[in-house]
């Protein structure tokens, strides 16, 4: 079930913003990871994933089995903490409810700077709120 969860979380962003502050960049990243989950575009979405997670055994077959199990998603940022100088890692807690789950979930998503650009690389259970 949170392979599920976080498996939706990495739909937010169709491309990564540019523009704005890293935090900015890290949210819209996510947004395009949701937007591409609930537009079921794999591609779209593994764009913002880390080049080791995307190599992972059965990534895409997972993805699709969680956007099956899951329905629409909807998300909402709570923070996300940058470090590094410059920036190279940065980390979201995210608030995802999903429409055939009950319960929303709070996932934390790591990311970091993958040719220039925000790449979610690692989620799970976050603290639940």
């Amino acid at each position: 079930m949170v392979l599920a969860i976080a498996t939706a979380l990495m739909v937010f962003s169709v491309a990564p913003a540019q523009a704005g502050t890293e935090e900015d960049q890290v949210r819209a990243v996510l947004d395009g990871m949701n937007t591409a989950y609930n537009g079921s575009d794999f591609d779209a979405f593994a764009s913002h994933v880390c080049l080791d997670m995307r190599q992972g055994d059965d990534f895409e077959a997972g993805w699709y089995q969680s956007r099956k199990a899951d329905g629409p998603t909807s998300i909402t940022v709570t923070s996300v903490d940058v470090a590094g100088n410059p920036p190279a890692q940065a980390i979201a807690n995210v608030r995802f409810a999903a429409a055939n789950h009950t319960d929303p979930k709070t996932l934390q998503v790591d990311f970091v700077r993958e040719d220039a650009e925000w790449k979610a690389c690692r989620y799970g259970a976050g603290l639940t709120a």
